[in-house]
């Protein structure tokens, strides 16, 4: 009896070992970050920051995420009107 509660706990044990070594290995990001986009930006929303992901091996989507002054995060439609103007001024940001 004492030999399979040993061999259990071993086995536990070294199932965590493993899971632990491979833990920083993993990718940090597994998917895309937006699931629901918007179309438009309203004049109200007060932006604070802009980020935009261009397509990643673990994302294929271009992505725009806008950070507002009230702390709310938002998706922006790339292919929409406002989407590629921020791409263009972002692209002919990098190009200078």
């Amino acid at each position: 009896m004492v030999s399979k509660v040993s061999v259990t706990v071993f086995s536990v044990f070294a199932l965590c070992l493993v899971f632990a070594d491979a833990l920083p290995r993993l990718p940090s990001q597994r998917r895309c970050r937006c699931i629901d986009q918007a179309e438009e930006l309203q004049p109200s929303m007060r932006i604070s920051n802009v980020k935009i992901f261009f397509k990643q091996r673990l994302c294929q989507n271009i992505e725009i995420i806008v950070n507002l002054q009230d702390r709310r995060r938002m998706c922006l439609n790339p292919d929409s009107r406002v989407g590629r103007k921020m791409i263009a001024l972002m692209r002919k940001r990098m190009n200078q």
